[in-house]
């Protein structure tokens, strides 16, 4: 999924803070790949590491709806999350926050890839 930037990925940025400061977020590709048995909402930037976009490909039978920010960048996820840069977060799926950034997703009429 290609989200726009624009208010469409400001507004996806500050739920994934919310949720963060709520302690519901997976951040980062330590707690996001040990997290890949459960069923995950997971965010990436463009420029996600090859290597962690072939352990999601090779995990993406399990339940996992991935998007990707196109025009957002480490340094601004990561600042949106409170650390200095980052390529990938995850919600669980059975969250209301997940559930709330898949009705904002296709509000603003950007696709989900599953």
């Amino acid at each position: 999924m290609s989200a726009t930037r624009s208010t469409d990925t400001a507004r996806v940025l500050s739920l994934l803070g919310i949720a963060r400061r709520s302690g519901v977020l997976l951040l980062g590709q330590d707690q996001v790949l040990r997290s890949l048995g459960r069923r995950l909402f997971v965010v990436t930037v463009p420029d996600c590491s090859p290597a962690v976009l072939r352990k999601l490909d090779a995990r993406s039978g399990e339940n996992l709806v991935c998007c990707v920010l196109s025009g957002t960048s480490r340094a601004e996820l990561g600042r949106s999350l409170g650390v200095s840069g980052a390529q990938i977060a995850a919600l669980p799926l059975e969250s209301g926050f997940a559930k709330k950034l898949a009705v904002l997703l296709q509000q603003e009429g950007l696709g989900i890839d599953e």
